[in-house]
């Protein structure tokens, strides 16, 4: 079966798929993913949503994956065709990743502006502030989280004498599924990664509970059927 079929059929069975996440799955290389899902789109077979990832693309035709339906002529295997399109992916490959820089350039120094910003209040709005997180780090709710490490969204947002919003701004809770969990524990744990999935059995009870809340959201994903892995929007 073509690389161009496995992928439709996959993302038939996974919509939304990236590309990276596709060649994780099928054992491919991230540029022969790139290049049959350029084909694929060339073709109308798939289309890409920004921010997201591919899509099957409804149609009321039959869809037929030959060659010559994909429009796309590569002639013998390791051709001219096959060589140019592997450099052009290589390369938007590399514009992607210098891209992905820009983008975390942009977030830190819009953090650095904000913490510039802060240091320019007055010393009152700063121990103003320090007093309202110390009373955020000694809520009874927190400290029964750090406790017991994971409860449900529900049993904290009953106890707490803040809102949630509070407590994540605070960086002192993470809220992943239905689940609260402390902040500390949960950055510990994602150092962990990647875990072996023979390793699971030997998780405490609030790292089970907190894995499987993670794979529900998407978070972390089984690699090759062997090990967990953290998906690249964690």
């Amino acid at each position: 079966m073509s690389a161009e079929s496995r992928i439709l059929r996959y993302l038939k069975e996974n919509p939304g798929a990236t590309p990276r996440l596709i060649a994780d799955a099928l054992g491919l290389s991230l540029s022969q993913v790139r290049v049959a899902l350029n084909r694929l789109r060339d073709s109308g077979h798939v289309v890409r949503v920004p921010g997201e990832g591919y899509y099957v693309r409804v149609s009321a035709e039959p869809v037929n994956l030959g060659e010559s339906d994909l429009g796309f002529d590569r002639g013998p295997p390791g051709g001219r065709g096959d060589d140019i399109a592997l450099k052009f992916e290589k390369l938007r490959e590399t514009v992607e990743q210098l891209a992905d820089r820009v983008g975390r350039l942009e977030k830190e120094v819009k953090e650095i502006r904000v913490t510039l910003d802060a240091l320019a209040r007055s010393p009152q709005e700063h121990r103003s502030r320090a007093q309202a997180d110390q009373g955020l780090h000694e809520d009874a709710a927190i400290r029964e989280l750090r406790a017991r490490r994971v409860v449900k969204i529900s049993e904290l947002a009953s106890a707490a004498s803040r809102t949630l919003d509070d407590y994540v701004k605070a960086g002192l809770v993470v809220l992943v599924s239905d689940l609260a969990v402390d902040a500390e524990f949960y950055n510990r744990f994602l150092d962990r990664f990647p875990i072996k999935k023979l390793e699971m059995a030997r998780l405490s009870n609030e790292e089970r509970e907190l894995m499987n809340a993670m794979i529900k959201e998407g978070i972390v994903y089984l690699y090759g059927g062997r090990e967990y892995r953290l998906t690249s929007r964690s």
